[in-house]
């Protein structure tokens, strides 16, 4: 008897704690998850930017800058082949993105993907063609290929373009190393 009234209590209390489902609107939009996901990653924190990155993307799914930043977070940890299936993903988003371009290119010199890389670095300075960093990949690529002439003459280029200080040494020291190695072919007309 004692055991039936304390299953009999039990059940009357569990009535109280039923399940309950909650559901949670997301008050951010894609574009703060994205905003959100540059603030995590500039304090290091790579897993929580994916993770906003990623709900950015799937909450606009035609926009391609958190694809590209995806990307951008796949690549600096190493991981050449998810950064380029993010940067190809955000191609299919915007057929157009200048960065998807050169960062798929960059990617894909990583991996040994020469002509492919080169298309698209070419295809990115079509969008923008006065855009360093975008010269900085492609020359990058041709000295892979082992045409350091033409490397040298889009280093060369990029050193018209106005610059940080900073930049401009490490563009000169490139330019350099790709004369050496041509033995100064190139280099009497560097700015």
């Amino acid at each position: 008897m004692k055991l039936l009234s304390a299953m009999a209590l039990l059940v009357l209390l569990s009535g109280c704690s039923l399940p309950r489902i909650i559901v949670l609107n997301d008050p951010l939009t894609p574009r703060q998850h994205n905003d959100l996901g540059v603030a995590y990653e500039q304090a290091g924190e790579t897993e929580l930017a994916l993770r906003s990155y990623r709900r950015a993307a799937k909450g606009d799914r035609c926009w391609a800058q958190p694809l590209v930043n995806t990307g951008n977070v796949l690549a600096a940890g190493g991981d050449w082949k998810g950064a380029v299936t993010s940067f190809r993903a955000a191609l299919r988003r915007e057929a157009q993105h200048a960065e998807a371009m050169n960062n798929l290119a960059w990617s894909l010199l990583q991996q040994g993907e020469l002509a492919e890389a080169r298309r698209w670095a070419e295809a990115a300075l079509q969008q923008q063609p006065d855009e360093v960093l975008f010269l900085d990949t492609l020359a990058e690529i041709q000295l892979a290929q082992g045409d350091a002439a033409a490397a040298g003459a889009t280093l060369l280029r990029a050193l018209q373009q106005p610059l940080p200080d900073a930049e401009r040494r490490r563009l000169l020291q490139r330019l350099e190393e790709v004369t050496g190695a041509m033995g100064g072919a190139v280099g009497d007309e560097t700015p």
